[in-house]
């Protein structure tokens, strides 16, 4: 059954290069689900929490999103929380992957294990999240294309920590443009020999306006069919993903 809830317009601010936005919610998403949010459009938009305090959540949006726009105090119709989020049960070393555009869906995670290593990847330092944004217990690793800051390259490249991570961690998730996931899928097999199902599970950011797999618009190739990914993923088990 969709859920429809009220909630309510917090504050919205900087936080570069993204702008922080929270809303009051009764129940608001685990990481990986998502909640949509009538913000004045003619559709929906998808709202994935990047921070939780009680009774509320916050997201992590472009400059001029239309949420950055609502006056404090403002209610906002939301439907959710919605499809199926990150599995990382009793996984004591769990790593974070993203590119640093892709990053905020991932942060509710950063304290979801006992031991946690987070690889962010920028197109220069500048672009990078500053490293006091994260808890001391996780350990960074950063990687910039220009070699500003951290290793030099991408996350495909030989060079890259990724893996020697993979070879780390019990369990991995990822957030990334889905077009890069068959190339990290092939990081993964390369690492791991047998990796056992969803040990390397990846959100899949597309448009999701109905929520409910209505509107064909979701929908994804993996080595099973064709997929919704708004009611069977967004986050899906890495190595099951198809280019296209």
């Amino acid at each position: 059954m969709i859920k429809r809830q009220q909630a309510l317009f917090r504050e919205a601010h900087p936080a570069p290069p993204f702008w922080s936005v929270r809303f009051e919610l009764p129940s608001p998403p685990t990481a990986g689900r998502f909640m949509l949010a009538d913000l004045g459009g003619p559709l929906r938009e998808v709202l994935f929490p990047a921070t939780f305090e009680e009774g509320s959540f916050a997201v992590l949006v472009a400059p001029g999103h239309p949420a950055t726009r609502l006056l404090p105090g403002t209610p906002v119709d939301m439907i959710g929380p919605l499809g199926h989020g990150f599995d990382i049960a009793d996984a004591a070393r769990l790593l974070l992957v993203a590119d640093a555009a892709h990053l905020p869906p991932l942060l509710p995670l950063l304290q979801a294990a006992p031991t946690v290593s987070l690889l962010v990847e920028a197109p220069t330092r500048a672009l990078l999240p500053p490293a006091g944004r994260f808890p001391t217990t996780v350990e960074l690793h950063l990687l910039t294309h220009d070699g500003s800051g951290g290793h030099a390259g991408t996350l495909e490249d030989e060079s890259s920590p990724l893996p020697s991570l993979l070879q780390w961690a019990e369990r991995v998730c990822l957030s990334c443009p889905r077009e890069r996931y068959p190339a990290l899928a092939e990081k993964v097999e390369a690492a791991r020999l047998h990796p056992a199902p969803r040990f390397a599970q990846a959100l899949v950011q597309v448009p999701m306006p109905c929520g409910v797999g209505a509107c064909e618009i979701c929908r994804i190739e993996t080595r099973q069919g064709e997929r919704h990914a708004c009611t069977e993923g967004p986050v899906f088990d890495l190595l099951t993903l198809r280019e296209g």
